[in-house]
């Protein structure tokens, strides 16, 4: 039964319009603010549970929370208290609904929309992380999406912050089954932001596996599986995907958090990373739960011998030739082992030990023959030598091809080592006054790498703290052109103060060039300009931690060329 709300589509100077979703502790409606004439989603705390302890503790801590969590993927709260009794939180709305309204019935979704999503709640996530609070619930309905399908993280009423202020009463499990992370299903009361990311791994595997990890219509049977289950392979469960997926969602689903990925941004780069460097058909996501879930049996492996092992059979054995088998056996697992090798030196050649009066017969070498033996020494030494050269070139070659690899898929550690090869260093501060506070610091930092850039070309990049690049494109007076720059790392959320478009006289194009962005989502930004002198104008991107480091993308366009 919906709950009532106090007066007929009125909540104070709220008009409520529609209900938007309910859970345990609140009712969520559509609204419209009369003193600002803004929607909104009205969240209102239920008058049924008012009376429970901690319930409007919980409720008001949660706009507290919001207040220190002024993210762009992470849902506004733009106002909280208390109206005739009842208390209500003013948030943002959302026009795309929940990710679990998406999918509430198989529907597919492509790989690139899957990593585009993962990067905003990352990037989410790591900002909380960094105020210090865990979600501890995160999950497919707690993700809102925006009408350009952009997602944000929404909902931290069970939120626990790392000051020792906890929300919750311990001794409870707190969070929701099918996303829980082992040590939080065990209602272990010291949490630290690893079980988020467990619950991110969960939703990674889910919408590319097309399924949760673990399933089923029995909630205690689920915690059992996280607790104690082996994760199912995502290349077992959906055999189109890449074996490298396998390595990533497994790692950031270990049972153990030290054994899983340090931050929300390097578990999805990792998982980024292998999606782009395969082909992924579309995944059809299929939420419907059985009975028996995705549950595997761990196939029972026979028992290898290992190479110890092999070497006692050997002395143990009745014939020589079976021990040298053994001993053979042994060295093919470890070719260095010394027992079988010296017992091998030894045995080689040897008769069966049931051959009465076996010995082995020694004839001494004339003097003459060991001048012919000292030359085959020196000739065996100077081969040795050639050996190791070429042991050392091959692993040059071997480094050198690794480097081109992570320069070919823009690593930041291949940028980094090329910087230090180049002698290139990053700018990390101006005159004492660190980068980001720097005004307009996007014209004072000297690019230590310039690309020519051609119209219609787009080219992808990687870039660093305290690094600038610059993109050069000849111009023509009277002649438009289009300049973008899109950042798709989750490390980049203010790039458009450090984009600027340069003249030929190497001084900023200003107002000659109209910038456009989403304020919003400040990932991107697009710059219209007429060229007033010709000759080479650039576009120039500086690199500053927090708000435009890793890897994006450069177009330029010619304008006239389009008309």
């Amino acid at each position: 039964m919906a709950e009532a709300i106090p007066t007929v589509n009125r909540f104070g100077h709220y008009i409520v319009q529609d209900k938007l979703g309910s859970g345990g502790m609140a009712v969520v409606y559509k609204a419209q603010n009369s003193e600002t004439n803004q929607t909104v989603a009205l969240k209102i705390l239920r008058s049924s549970i008012m009376e429970q302890q901690g319930i409007v503790e919980r409720f008001k801590q949660e706009a507290t929370i919001a207040e220190r969590l002024r993210h762009t993927h992470i849902v506004a709260v733009n106002n909280s208290g208390c109206i005739k009794g009842r208390y209500y939180l003013d948030m943002q709305y959302m026009t795309g609904g929940t990710l679990a309204e998406r999918f509430a019935k198989p529907t597919e979704i492509g790989s690139q929309e899957v990593v585009r999503l993962l990067r905003d709640i990352a990037g989410a996530l790591d900002f909380a992380h960094k105020q210090g609070v865990i979600h501890r619930d995160l999950k497919l309905e707690n993700i809102l999406l925006d009408d350009k399908g952009g997602a944000s993280l929404a909902d931290f009423s069970i939120a626990r912050l790392n000051d020792g202020n906890k929300l919750t009463a311990t001794g409870f499990v707190v969070g929701t089954p099918m996303t829980i992370a082992p040590e939080q299903a065990r209602g272990d009361v010291k949490l630290d932001h690893r079980a988020d990311l467990y619950s991110l791994a969960v939703i990674a595997y889910v919408l590319t596996v097309g399924r949760y990890p673990f399933n089923g219509n029995n909630p205690l049977a689920i915690l059992h599986q996280h607790l104690a289950e082996p994760v199912p392979p995502p290349s077992i469960i959906n055999p189109g995907l890449p074996k490298g997926l396998d390595a990533v969602l497994l790692r950031g689903l270990a049972k153990q958090p030290a054994d899983r990925f340090p931050s929300a941004d390097m578990l999805i780069e990792a998982f980024a990373r292998v999606v782009s460097d395969q082909t992924i058909s579309r995944t059809v996501v299929d939420l419907r739960t059985d009975s028996a879930g995705n549950k595997i049996q761990t196939p029972l492996t026979k028992k290898t011998d290992t190479a110890d092992e092999w070497v006692k059979k050997a002395m143990i054995a009745e014939k020589a030739d079976d021990a040298i088998g053994y001993l053979k056996r042994a060295l093919e697992l470890e070719p260095l082992h010394s027992k079988a090798n010296r017992m091998l030196f030894q045995m080689e050649g040897a008769v069966p030990k049931s051959a009465v009066g076996y010995a082995r017969t020694v004839v001494p070498l004339p003097v003459g023959d060991l001048s012919p033996l000292k030359k085959a020494n020196a000739s065996s030494k100077k081969r040795s030598n050639w050996f190791y050269a070429a042991l050392i070139g091959s692993i040059l070659v071997g480094v050198s091809i690794v480097f081109f690899l992570l320069m070919a898929t823009h690593s930041p550690i291949a940028t980094q080592i090329a910087n230090i090869i180049q002698g290139k260093r990053a700018v990390t501060e101006i005159g004492g006054v660190p980068l980001a506070k720097v005004p307009n610091a996007v014209m004072q930092v000297t690019p230590q790498d310039r690309t020519t850039i051609l119209a219609s070309q787009k080219i992808s990049d990687t870039l660093e703290n305290g690094y600038a690049h610059a993109y050069i494109f000849d111009t023509s007076a009277g002649q438009s052109i289009a300049v973008g720059v899109w950042f798709i790392s989750s490390a980049a959320r203010h790039v458009t103060k450090n984009v600027a478009v340069v003249d030929a006289n190497g001084k900023s194009a200003g107002n000659r060039c109209q910038a456009t962005n989403n304020p919003n989502v400040d990932t991107s930004v697009n710059f219209s300009c007429k060229i007033d002198q010709s000759g080479q104008w650039s576009v120039r991107v500086l690199g500053i931690d927090g708000e435009s480091t890793g890897s994006y993308w450069v177009t330029m366009e010619s304008m006239d060329a389009a008309r």
